[in-house]
């Protein structure tokens, strides 16, 4: 585990990179312990665990890929930067999620009517207590990363390990019920709850993911402290058509300022540095553009247009 200091000394950048190598890791070690497991025990349960595992490892290179392409910095073609690749990514994650939840459920049912005996309980619960403490860390690593820099991708990809972590305590668990009471159905019906856990999970995750790719707009109470700081300085008669969206790293907003119409333009740019740095100081991740107009002046307003759609 890294400890706080040696965090703070990491780059953002670098930290996202170093986040998503663990995973990859992390995910390897799993599948390699678990495989080995499932042909030992003949669990679905486990079988759950070790397709949870895979489809992880997919996740977690799509993760990588995401993550090494949004750290591009903005070019030519690309003006507001590839911030939208974790999005991506994180969408992409949740494919992966929902098609591994089907194949289980499929497989569990199969198991369900046509019970097997669960053979080598011991060495299941040895692969599963490493699998905990490993994913445990990984989380509380992702924890911190996610804290720092606000990744999507990232974020997502510790929703997966969160659900990693249930399910391999869910194993333990199925594992235990048939060592108490003989019973072969406790195993494939927890691989069936597994599954809609992983389901569940996958739509959160696409859920955020569309959220940012569609431009949704910063939650209400941020829209209210950007408009409060414009509003706020001296020289500002109101604002309007305000825009916001976010990229998961970045937020991105513009502003129709409206200013005394008599006022220099060179004074117009003051207030509009002036404005973008307020800005700034209380969203460190911003990108402020800010478009001056004199006060009183009559014109199409996004407001309005928006104003009447919801009427």
């Amino acid at each position: 585990m890294i400890d706080n200091n040696t965090l703070a000394a990491i780059g953002n950048n670098r930290l996202r990179r170093l986040a998503t190598y663990s995973s990859i890791v992390v995910a390897s070690t799993l599948i390699v312990a678990k495989l080995t497991a499932f042909f030992l025990t003949d669990s679905v349960a486990m079988l759950s665990s070790l397709l949870d595992s895979t489809m992880d490892l997919l996740a977690s290179v799509v993760t990588a890929f995401g993550v090494a392409t949004a750290l591009h910095p903005p070019d030519h073609e690309h003006r507001f930067g590839h911030g939208k690749a974790e999005p991506l990514a994180a969408l992409a994650q949740s494919a992966f999620i929902t098609g591994s939840s089907v194949l289980l459920a499929y497989d569990a049912l199969n198991r369900l009517y046509h019970p097997h005996q669960i053979q080598n309980e011991n060495i299941g619960y040895i692969v599963m207590g490493v699998a905990i403490v490993l994913t445990i860390g990984l989380i509380e690593f992702q924890h911190m990363v996610v804290r720092r820099t606000s990744s999507l991708a990232i974020h997502a990809d510790r929703l997966h390990y969160i659900g990693d972590l249930v399910i391999n305590l869910a194993v333990v668990v199925a594992f235990g019920l048939h060592q108490w009471t003989g019973l072969n159905w406790f195993d494939p019906v927890f691989a069936i709850l597994i599954a809609f856990g992983l389901t569940a999970m996958a739509w959160h995750i696409a859920a955020q993911a569309l959220s940012i790719l569609m431009d949704k707009e910063l939650p209400d109470a941020q829209r209210d402290r950007i408009r409060a700081i414009i509003v706020g300085h001296p020289s500002v008669r109101g604002a309007h058509d305000m825009r916001t969206r976010s990229d998961s790293d970045r937020i991105f907003i513009d502003s129709h300022v409206e200013m005394d119409g008599n006022i220099s333009l060179r004074d117009a740019h003051a207030v509009d540095e002036a404005l973008i740095a307020a800005i700034v100081k209380e969203f460190p991740n911003a990108d402020v553009m800010i478009h001056h107009d004199p006060a009183g002046l009559e014109e199409d307003r996004l407001d309005l247009r928006i104003a009447k759609t919801e009427d």
